[in-house]
């Protein structure tokens, strides 16, 4: 077998002789693109912008659910960031969990809810795990509506204080001041 030249072997397999030239006027490109960078600068911009204009530097600290009307107060203080136990609206609930329906614990014998100590003890162990060397501070905010029951109030209340959680906050809104904001309304310690 003699020893031939190589030699492109791509278009060998084309037989079409207007195919080939086709593709061998296609192949003396460049196949460098200059990319337009304006318009990419344009979207960053406008995204950061819209991300600048969204952002909240103090933090979101309760959402308040449009069947739940806060309890009006005069002596106010700033909310801490703490786990939030929302009471309305016919439900206990930690932290988006339902805990128990309120009708049920006020009815209840017991004046610890069973559900609300065993969601709170694992916030609890959470927090000492990823904080070992801060002492537990206890904060807890309790949202409740203005018309909840004071049964349903003193075992939410009671629970909290049984697992360890002695610094209770209520969130209210202020009747003095201008600022509008949720703010901390009693404290328990």
């Amino acid at each position: 077998m003699p020893i031939k030249k190589p030699k492109p072997h791509l278009m060998n397999s084309v037989k079409l002789k207007t195919t080939k030239q086709h593709l061998d006027k296609k192949s003396g490109r460049s196949v460098d693109v200059a990319l337009n960078l304006t318009p990419m600068i344009d979207m960053f911009v406008v995204l950061v912008i819209f991300l600048l204009m969204t952002f909240s530097s103090s933090g979101e600290i309760l959402f308040i659910q449009k069947d739940i009307e806060l309890p009006k107060a005069e002596m106010t203080d700033e909310l801490d960031q703490a786990p939030v136990i929302t009471v309305g609206a016919g439900n206990v609930v930690i932290e988006g969990n339902n805990v128990g329906r309120m009708e049920d614990i006020a009815d209840d014998e017991n004046f610890e809810i069973a559900d609300l100590a065993e969601h709170l003890n694992d916030l609890k162990r959470t927090f000492i795990q990823l904080h070992p060397n801060v002492t537990f501070s206890g904060k807890i905010i309790i949202q409740g509506d203005k018309e909840i029951t004071f049964r349903v109030l003193k075992k939410v209340m009671f629970t909290c204080t049984s697992v360890g959680y002695t610094n209770i906050n209520f969130a209210v809104y202020p009747t003095g001041g201008d600022n509008g904001a949720i703010e901390e309304g009693a404290e328990e310690g």
